[in-house]
């Protein structure tokens, strides 16, 4: 591990921010994916489904139900990562230290990574540990035998560390910390949802694959309306292209655009 990388990861571990959005991201998670666990066995009861406990789709979507929350959050923690760094004038010192600024900001990017990594695995856990009651008694199976169970585990944690680079992209694009938060918060809560459920009431499942929830739901193969999945998903490896271009591109414009200004 580089010094860059241990520093940066010490600079985030030594703020209560991280812990304070892991333990948000653990509980809401869980009360995020009850839900499609909820309907799921609302349409068993009523007759929709006959054992929607073991269709792999439905058990994805509880699996990475809090997804649609926990990215959102990794995100806010990059926007205050690089942030707080302009907001109390401590880049100068980073960028007087290590003079090479794109070494400097690939060291946040990749501690941002793991913290996000350690966000998804917290998300995806509740996830799971919510399903137990579920699949248990209504004698579902949780497919953890399946290739396509864990893949879409592993890409769920992995889509949440990409986010916390939408979130680094916009701290450095914008260097006042909340507007950067005002506007990463509008468009994860507000614009891009509302969006993709226009998209998914009209059934423009292309344009849906398109959008960044809808390409999460394709990557992670899951069902439920609840979480709007759409009718016709992309293949998972186009959906997950089409996501990681969404997360990395913000953050490769703000590391090309702040290596290339003075240092203030």
């Amino acid at each position: 591990m580089s010094g860059v990388l241990r520093a940066e990861l010490r600079r985030i571990a030594t703020t209560k921010l991280w812990w304070i959005v892991l333990i948000c991201i653990f509980l809401l998670s869980a009360g995020y994916a009850a839900l499609p666990a909820a309907i799921a066995l609302l349409q068993s009861r009523a007759g929709v489904a006959s054992s929607p406990f073991t269709d792999p789709g439905i058990i994805r979507s509880i699996y990475n139900g809090g997804n649609v929350l926990s990215r959102i959050l990794a995100m806010v923690v990059g926007i205050v990562a690089i942030g707080s760094e302009y907001r109390y004038g401590t880049f100068a010192s980073s960028y007087l230290a290590i003079p090479r600024k794109v070494r400097m900001l690939v060291g946040k990017a990749e501690a941002l990574l793991i913290f996000g990594m350690i966000y998804g695995i917290a998300s995806v856990a509740a996830g799971m540990l919510v399903s137990v009651p579920f699949v248990l008694g209504s004698g579902g199976t949780f497919l953890l035998e399946e290739p396509g169970t864990w893949r879409s585990i592993i890409l769920g944690v992995c889509s949440i560390a990409l986010w916390s680079l939408i979130g680094m992209g916009l701290g450095i694009l914008i260097k006042n910390m909340p507007v950067a938060l005002v506007v990463g918060i509008i468009i994860g809560f507000l614009v891009e949802p509302i969006v993709s459920v226009v998209f998914f009431m009209k059934r423009w499942d292309q344009l849906l694959n398109l959008m960044p929830s809808g390409a999460t739901n394709a990557m992670l193969e899951i069902t439920s309306p609840v979480l709007f999945a759409g009718h016709n998903p992309a293949p998972w490896w186009l959906a997950a292209l089409v996501l990681a271009a969404w997360c990395l591109l913000p953050a490769l414009v703000g590391v090309l655009s702040a290596a290339r200004r003075d240092v203030a």
